[in-house]
């Protein structure tokens, strides 16, 4: 049996758009100040972290048994938007430079643990909540993350209606992803 539009609108509800979101941390100490919400206003674009097992492949007799192996996490990447005062940029290049000087290739953090990790959490914010805020519906938290490279920023005479934007990329040891419970919008 088919399935048809009314069965796929009410199995789909509202949906989850991909513009509804935010990311949040926190800086360590010896970044500088950088206002709390800083960084979920200025995150222009993201995506959730993906989910990767490796397979090991068992050669036997001519034949290949593959079973799961070690999970994987890749670095995340996330856009930001640059403020008038370069206050995000220079943080995220002062993290990076706690952990390994421009001059000296040495860290003037004594614990890296403590002081230079930090979560990322990634929030998949509901558009149809039916109040005045948006509800979170998923969260990823990133653990122990930190910059491992501040990209560049291009800039030309002729790039007129812009704004300047550049690139975080984190690496960390591990993701978890927990759902948030919602009421449903939809009847």
């Amino acid at each position: 049996m088919a399935i048809g539009l009314l069965e796929f609108q009410k199995k789909i509800k509202a949906g989850v758009r991909p513009n509804q979101f935010q990311v949040k941390h926190n800086f360590p100490a010896g970044v500088g100040s950088v206002e709390k919400d800083d960084v979920a206003i200025f995150c222009k674009s993201t995506s959730l972290p993906a989910t990767n097992v490796g397979t090991v492949e068992l050669p036997f007799r001519g034949r290949v048994i593959k079973v799961p192996g070690d999970r994987t996490y890749e670095t995340w990447t996330a856009t930001f938007y640059v403020d008038d005062a370069f206050k995000l940029r220079g943080a995220y290049e002062k993290w990076i430079e706690l952990v390994n000087a421009v001059d000296q290739n040495t860290s003037s953090v004594a614990d890296l643990g403590g002081a230079y990790f930090q979560d990322v959490v990634i929030e998949q914010l509901h558009k149809f909540n039916g109040g005045d805020d948006l509800q979170t519906i998923q969260t990823y938290t990133l653990a122990s993350a930190w910059p491992v490279s501040v990209g560049q920023i291009s800039v030309a005479y002729d790039n007129n209606d812009s704004f300047e934007e550049f690139d975080v990329e984190f690496a960390y040891q591990y993701h978890t992803s927990d759902a948030v419970s919602t009421k449903s919008t939809s009847k």
